[in-house]
């Protein structure tokens, strides 16, 4: 069972996930990826191909502002709107393709995290989007199976950090404000 790890909601348990419909970010794979951003109070965080919602969730319990989640997946929505009310915290979570589903957005976050499945790079299109609602410094973090150790190709994505845990590579870019 999949827990938050640290914040205000640490070790409360999180949506179940569906039998091999999605790989979940590891317990440490999120307490290094939170670590390592260090301070998320404050932030407006959106989460790509939030799944059961683990990232924007553990976001949420160490102190975001606020979350917005998108999956295709209409049965994760659900459990994390379900899941939310419990917790009081601002939220939207949205069902679609994260391209459509962002075209429609007017926000701009501090936060952007991705972690689409290990076989699909994002489009594009989509890392376009990302950096239409990407806030002034704000952060994007991308989640890769460990193997694929490519980096983004935009003078607007600036790789930080990398981290390797287990099956997964965390890459930390700083979202500039050029192109």
């Amino acid at each position: 069972m999949t827990r938050i790890v640290a914040g205000e909601w640490k070790g409360h348990s999180l949506p179940r996930l569906k039998a091999g419909s999605a790989r979940p970010t590891t317990d440490r794979a999120r307490t290094i990826l939170f670590d390592t951003l260090h301070n998320v109070q404050e932030m407006h965080v959106l989460d790509l191909y939030s799944g059961t919602g683990a990232l924007g969730f553990e976001a949420l319990s160490r102190g975001a502002k606020s979350l917005v989640s998108i999956d295709h997946d209409r049965e994760y929505i659900l459990q994390q709107k379900a899941w939310i009310k419990q917790h009081q915290k601002p939220f939207q979570a949205f069902v679609g393709d994260v391209k459509k589903v962002l075209g429609t957005l007017k926000e701009k976050f501090d936060l952007i995290l991705a972690d689409p499945p290990y076989d699909n790079e994002l489009p594009p299109e989509v890392l376009n989007l990302i950096k239409e609602h990407a806030a002034f410094n704000s952060i994007f973090v991308y989640e890769r199976h460990r193997q694929n150790n490519s980096k983004l190709d935009s003078m607007k994505f600036i790789l930080e950090k990398e981290k390797v845990v287990s099956e997964t590579r965390i890459q930390f870019y700083k979202v500039t404000s050029h192109e």
